[in-house]
């Protein structure tokens, strides 16, 4: 994923340079959101143009984690509006392949690895996780740099030498994701207890990270903790596909914005999340420099 860093510094560059003059921006809207869509977007081979409406159609599958009433509506739409949109692609990739992450799922279709409903849901699923959860990292970790000034001095003084520790801090302190499913596949023994085959079960991965038992001052933002052994990104064969990216574009975000932006600060308290089980997602961060 490296190779994909320059990517990521010019768009941080661009969507920095629009903000800029205005002197203040909404973290969520001007820069979380449209750079991992950007980056998503370019790697799966989605034409510019459509990446607006991928994002549009990544909101109403998002509601799988939600609370509210009336979820499986835009839920069902938003899963039948991405295998519309990502059918005539697979289709365009099987018989001109590129050099995107679409056309190698094409290319497992046509070796007789993947099933057609197996590349649509996995391609679907790529342009969703791929950038929803980074869009929580960058949102989550900008608000606790603005709510701990110590720490942000600290990154301000070396931010190419503690983006990577920072961004590591970042999601442990306030993890992306808040919690996930899994099914068990056996009978298991934990703790005294047996989660017997089959059962479904929730595993809280802000509380993993917050574990006294793995972290000395586990409520303490500090960028300078190391080892930082968090398990934002899972674990095992469960381990997120797509860490390494979001570690890139998590460093070079918070880089950028201590090199360009000293002062930054919150502009309000008043704080509102979305209603999701699964994710933490702020809906909205104001943020100024001036």
């Amino acid at each position: 994923m490296e190779a994909w860093r320059p990517f990521v510094q010019k768009a941080v560059k661009e969507l920095l340079d629009a903000a800029e003059d205005k002197g203040h921006m909404d973290v969520m809207r001007d820069l979380a959101t449209p750079l991992p869509v950007l980056v998503i977007a370019q790697m799966m081979g989605v034409p510019e143009k459509d990446r607006p409406y991928v994002r549009q159609l990544a909101e109403k599958l998002l509601y799988i984690g939600r609370g509210e009433y009336d979820r499986m509506k835009p839920l069902t739409e938003g899963m039948r509006g991405m295998v519309e949109y990502v059918s005539p692609l697979v289709d365009e990739r099987i018989v001109n392949p590129g050099d995107d992450f679409i056309s190698v799922l094409a290319s497992g279709e046509k070796q007789g690895v993947f099933t057609r409903h197996e590349v649509l849901v996995n391609t679907s699923l790529l342009l969703l996780a791929g950038h929803e959860t980074t869009i929580n990292l960058l949102c989550n970790g900008t608000l606790a740099f603005t709510q701990h000034p110590d720490q942000w001095a600290l990154l301000k003084e070396d931010p190419a030498g503690r983006a990577k520790w920072a961004t590591e801090e970042c999601l442990r302190y306030d993890s992306p994701v808040k919690s996930i499913q899994r099914i068990a596949s056996q009978d298991v023994e934990m703790r005294d207890k047996v989660l017997s085959k089959d059962e479904r079960i929730r595993w809280f991965i802000s509380s993993a990270n917050r574990d006294p038992a793995k972290f000395a001052n586990p409520d303490r933002f500090d960028i300078t903790r190391q080892p930082n052994q968090h398990v934002a990104f899972g674990a095992g064969v469960h381990h997120c596909l797509g860490a390494t990216l979001a570690r890139v574009e998590g460093q070079e975000v918070f880089k950028a914005l201590a090199e360009r932006f000293p002062d930054l600060h919150a502009e309000t308290t008043g704080l509102e999340y979305q209603p999701s089980i699964t994710f933490r997602s702020l809906k909205s961060l104001p943020v100024a420099w001036q």
